[in-house]
């Protein structure tokens, strides 16, 4: 054989060698493979586990945002006092009588019952203005109604704002009576004296329900009674109170 038809040969089996390998290949085998239903769920499970971590808060509409949280209003306070009051009390009373302008001791003290009551306004949380009455009476030997009443310009001030603790305060005129009524009803005064007056105290508020309040109170209540017969009239009274200050 000639060179030249060597060399054609030897370049015909070169090419048939290298194309060998490909022939080998499956043409199969370079199709993308056919997913099974197993293989497909593992990858929707895994795929729902990444997008669950991965979800960022604000985008995830199925629930709250955790960013935002509920702002509670603040509670109200249980002493929060409406604008009007009006108040009774029911107690009992001692009074006792010393000279005027002397040193002397009080008397023995007499205890009989007494009634208050009270009206006025609100200013805050901490201060109620208002008018107070007090009335401390006996029925003497001789059928006649002795009493001490007191008409006063008066103040209650509560130190602590959630609490019921008040201190009181005031001042006015009161007067000593001694009064017989007759067959017609009628109410003549037999004794009767006027006097500076004022009070000191204090008491507790304990809420009923929503505007109502009760508790118990302690008073001084002083008279002065001016005039050459003049004399000191005081009761130191124990009761409990009734206070209506309705809704705000």
């Amino acid at each position: 054989m000639r060179a030249p038809d060597l060399m054609v040969v030897a370049i015909i089996g070169a090419v048939a060698l290298t194309a060998l390998p490909v022939r080998a290949q499956d043409p199969v085998d370079s199709l993308p493979s056919i997913e099974s239903a197993d293989s497909v769920a593992i990858v929707e499970d895994s795929t729902d586990a990444v997008s669950t971590v991965r979800r960022h808060p604000i985008r995830d509409r199925r629930g709250g945002n955790p960013y935002l949280r509920e702002v509670r209003e603040p509670r109200q306070s249980a002493f929060r006092r409406g604008r009007f009051w009006a108040s009774a009390g029911l107690g009992a009373g001692g009074e006792a009588v010393a000279t005027l302008g002397a040193p002397g001791p009080y008397t023995a003290a007499r205890v009989r019952p007494t009634l208050s009551a009270g009206f006025g306004t609100t200013i805050g949380q901490q201060l109620r203005l208002g008018l107070d009455g007090f009335a401390w009476f006996n029925v003497t030997n001789a059928g006649a109604l002795e009493t001490i009443t007191a008409g006063l310009i008066g103040a209650r001030v509560y130190p602590f704002p959630s609490s019921g603790l008040y201190l009181r305060t005031g001042a006015g005129f009161g007067r000593y009576g001694q009064d017989l009524t007759d067959d017609c009803g009628c109410s003549e005064p037999l004794v009767q004296d006027w006097g500076f007056a004022w009070m000191l105290g204090g008491g507790y508020e304990i809420p009923v329900s929503r505007g109502l309040w009760i508790g118990p109170s302690v008073e001084m209540l002083r008279m002065n009674v001016t005039g050459p017969d003049g004399y000191r009239e005081r009761v130191l009274n124990i009761g409990v109170t009734l206070t209506f200050d309705g809704n705000d």
